[in-house]
């Protein structure tokens, strides 16, 4: 399917993402869409490289800021975790729950 611009993929397949984790989206998560979709762009060419398509990536920069994934990405107990690194640690992990990426480069 062709989106405008990832808020449009997110709108549409974040819910299915989390639901898929036990996350309710509508209760715990109004507004991250709206509050940091916006923080991922200059990540777009490095999750490119590493073959992350950018709709995934952000909906899994977004996963970090909700518990417990908030543990580990950003402020850590041990160190700072560079969120665009995290993203592509987590990628192999969560891709499988990942709805498809947009039929255009977004």
């Amino acid at each position: 399917m062709k989106y405008k611009s990832h808020y449009h993929w997110l709108e549409e397949n974040l819910p299915i993402f989390f639901e898929k984790l036990s996350i309710d989206f509508k209760y715990k998560c109004p507004g991250i869409i709206s509050a940091h979709g916006d923080k991922c762009s200059s990540y777009k060419n490095l999750w490119n490289l590493a073959g992350i398509p950018f709709e995934h990536g952000v909906a899994i920069y977004l996963l970090g800021y909700l518990s417990p994934w908030s543990d580990t990405v950003r402020k850590t107990k041990e160190k700072w975790v560079k969120p665009d690194a995290w993203v592509i640690e987590k990628y192999s992990e969560l891709v499988h729950l990942l709805p498809e990426p947009a039929d255009n480069e977004l």
